[in-house]
């Protein structure tokens, strides 16, 4: 497929998109993960260990999917606009965009270790009381 050069500037839906759309879903993915960090005190009643509740499931998971929709929403959107003969990168939406897909590698990093903790051990070491004190 020959290369084209793209030379139109993104109108004003793919800039919204990309200005907002992006950084919103990174910042909601680092922060339903720390929600789900939030309701850590939900593993333990009267000294029994029950594991992570639903709501850390739901919320670790729902973290890592948004985290990781950010870069697929993005390419998407280079992608389409590259189809369209677009010039993406010189959007100040685009930067932007990129800024965020770059520090948001920590947060996706996090967001990892949230599920993960989901399936790991019992850090107590049983089913009573005896490893919280």
């Amino acid at each position: 497929m020959p290369q084209t050069r793209a030379t139109a500037p993104p109108p004003a839906a793919w800039r919204r998109w990309a200005g907002l759309g992006v950084p919103a879903l990174v910042l909601l993915g680092g922060a339903l993960s720390f929600l789900s960090t939030a309701f850590s005190t939900d593993t333990f009643h009267d000294c029994h260990y029950f594991g992570p509740s639903l709501r850390m499931h739901i919320f670790g998971w729902a973290g890592l999917c948004a985290g990781l929709a950010a870069p697929l929403l993005y390419a998407a959107l280079h992608r389409g606009a590259l189809r369209r003969g677009w010039a993406p990168a010189a959007s100040r939406a685009s930067g932007a965009a990129m800024v965020f897909l770059v520090l948001g590698v920590l947060p996706l990093l996090f967001e990892a270790f949230v599920v993960w903790t989901l399936y790991a051990p019992d850090p107590a070491g049983g089913n009573d009381c005896s490893g919280l004190a």
